[in-house]
């Protein structure tokens, strides 16, 4: 009686269930994988815009204090009290990716997005806009801003990520 000889390349070869898992366990984790390193985008994007508001806040302040002051460099002069912009308008200013103004940007730009103004890039667009406060009889009537910095700048306005903030003006 001979013993049975095993063949070497039958033992190395995978089974039709093995690919089926194989192809299964790809089919689970690659979209995995291509949504966590998405979600990892939009964070870096997040934290960036966070850090540059540090520099973008105080730069829309200023412009409205200029406004108040009658000396503006971006927008129009106003007056204390007096809500801003006009309607259908909109005050927004573009910023680099330093977080530093480039310039005024129109509603129509700022509604469809813009990536580059007078040969810069853009990356951040804020919108700036006033309402009358509700205070008290005999209190200094005050103005709610609000400042919203939209980021990706060249995106349309409807896709893209705000990040507003409040204050109140004389």
């Amino acid at each position: 009686m001979k013993p049975r000889s095993s063949n070497p390349s039958l033992k190395r070869a995978s089974s039709l269930i093995d690919a089926v898992i194989a192809i299964g366990v790809l089919a689970v984790a690659a979209p995995l994988v291509l949504a966590t390193m998405t979600q990892a985008g939009k964070s870096g994007l997040s934290a960036e815009a966070e850090t540059r508001c540090a520099w973008m806040i105080p730069a829309c302040m200023e412009e409205i204090r200029s406004s108040r002051d009658g000396r503006p460099q971006y927008f129009t002069p106003t007056s204390a009290g007096q809500i801003f912009p006009p309607a259908d308008d909109i005050w927004a200013l573009a910023f680099g990716p330093d977080g530093k103004p480039v310039g005024k940007i129109s509603k129509s730009h700022y509604d469809k997005g813009t990536k580059e103004m007078n040969g810069k890039p853009v990356f951040y667009l804020a919108s700036m806009a006033a309402t009358t406060a509700d205070v008290k009889t005999g209190e200094t009537p005050m103005m709610n801003v609000r400042i919203s910095i939209d980021y990706p700048a060249s995106a349309p306005v409807s896709k893209r990520q705000k990040l507003d903030f409040h204050t109140r003006i004389p």
